[in-house]
């Protein structure tokens, strides 16, 4: 196993740290909600899934509602012992692993899940190597599930932001924002790119538009202006405001 970086150590402190459960992987719980509707609408009865980063378990809890099995694992020792703890094993096993040097199973998935997990490495290297670590779990012609975030909506809203009188968009410490066209040609080197999604809408909404109306020491987080929003972002994601993404998820088919 690798060694504890410092993003590997505030993801082990957050799983004791934060209470509500909800909230332990991310605080913008309808940012969370999104991806999960992309996502869930991708899975098949009867597959078999492997989730990449299942955190304290939350989304783990749902996806096995909709498959047959999911093997969820962590890097995070805390948050594995609070998966277990929280949601217990029943069509699901919960262990401690690496992205970047897994124990899995060669070619056994019929799907993968990787939700916010490559920016906690720590430069373009490790992500490439973690990606072609989870397509030797898929089966050919397996189903990779990817939603990450990339630089270039954060430099298109800060931009915007400047302009608006704003602060520019200060992506946190613990992450690593590759470019999406740095990142793309590992994508199309493993996987058949079938579907794409991204938060364009959302992020120019909650990180443009909200702050300008409620000032930003007003909008620092989640809150009812994220909710209102919601019902809108889900029925057109808007395709003209994907530049502003701070997010881009794919259904990718393993080669």
């Amino acid at each position: 196993m690798s060694e504890k970086t410092t993003t590997d150590l505030h993801w082990d402190y957050r799983a004791r740290s934060e209470a509500d459960a909800a909230k332990v992987n991310i605080a913008d719980t309808v940012q969370r909600d999104l991806e999960l509707q992309f996502i869930l609408r991708q899975l098949g009865r009867s597959n078999r899934v492997l989730e990449v980063g299942c955190g304290n378990g939350y989304v783990t809890r749902q996806l096995r509602e909709h498959v047959a099995h999911v093997d969820a694992f962590d890097f995070s020792e805390n948050m594995i012992a609070r998966a277990r703890e929280l949601y217990g094993e029943r069509n699901n096993r919960f262990f401690h692993d690496s992205v970047l040097d897994p124990k899995i199973e060669s070619a056994s998935y019929d799907a993968a899940i990787c939700v916010r997990v490559l920016i906690n490495l720590q430069n373009l290297h490790e992500q490439v190597r973690a990606l072609r670590n989870i397509a030797k779990a898929l089966k050919k012609g397996g189903k990779l599930i990817l939603v990450e975030g990339y630089r270039e909506g954060f430099e298109e809203l800060s931009s915007l932001r400047i302009k608006s009188g704003l602060e520019p968009l200060k992506p946190a410490a613990i992450n690593y924002y590759s470019s999406l066209s740095e990142f793309l040609p590992a994508i199309h080197e493993e996987f058949v790119v079938a579907d794409t999604f991204h938060t364009g809408m959302f992020d120019f909404l909650t990180r443009v538009v909200f702050p300008s109306l409620v000032g930003e020491e007003k909008s620092s987080g989640p809150g009812e202006f994220h909710q209102k929003i919601e019902r809108i972002v889900r029925s057109d994601a808007g395709a003209e405001f994907a530049r502003f993404a701070r997010l881009h998820g794919f259904v990718l088919i393993k080669r």
